[in-house]
């Protein structure tokens, strides 16, 4: 696996708060393990120090909130760049929260071939699986041994190789070839920040 996730280009908008300020940022690229945030013309904060004294520093839990699709959740400051006079942000999440109308957007999400391996928890047994595409809101796995669980079902999972955990639905199934797909939840990130 590599140490870098693959990373898809966006154009979204979204914010973040800071104690009762809220920043508006543009999403440059994101990934399932974070994102690159450009803040927006008028912000006001020029360079590293004053960023990270309005911020409280690196590694500091930051609450954000994008537009489209619709997720929101915690991430920690990783590095702030002025770059042409913009500032760029590099976050990692730690808690992300699927609203119900991102699914909305599922069919626009490109998706990527990366095989994760990973479990599933449901009626308290775990399933092992290897992930065949990865995209922002889901994956579609492969399963290692026959699990019954239906569609629409919510159930635990888990990425160790990225320290992933958390909740996902079952949006289908192909049970002749014990695949699945999955829509994630919430989904918690059990790991220190580093560079993205």
């Amino acid at each position: 696996m590599k140490d870098r996730v693959e990373r898809f280009d966006h154009n979204s908008l979204g914010c973040i708060r800071v104690g009762e300020k809220e920043y508006f940022f543009k999403v440059k690229d994101i990934s399932l393990t974070g994102f690159l945030a450009e803040l927006d013309d008028n912000f006001f904060l020029k360079s590293n120090a004053e960023c990270d004294a309005e911020l409280a520093g690196p590694a500091c839990d930051i609450k954000f909130h994008i537009f489209s699709p619709d997720i929101s959740g915690v991430a920690k400051l990783v590095q702030v760049e002025p770059v042409r006079e913009r500032l760029l942000m590099a976050l990692q999440f730690s808690v992300i929260n699927f609203d119900a109308g991102f699914n909305v957007f599922k069919r626009r999400l490109p998706r990527k071939e990366m095989p994760v391996n990973g479990c599933l928890f449901w009626q308290k047994q775990r399933y092992d699986f290897q992930s065949e595409d990865v995209s922002l809101n889901g994956l579609s796995v492969k399963m290692a041994s026959l699990c019954s669980v239906a569609g629409g079902e919510l159930i635990g999972i888990e990425l160790p190789s990225l320290s992933i955990s958390g909740s996902a639905r079952v949006k289908w199934l192909m049970p002749e070839v014990s695949k699945l797909g999955l829509e994630y939840s919430r989904l918690i990130y059990n790991r220190k920040p580093n560079k993205q």
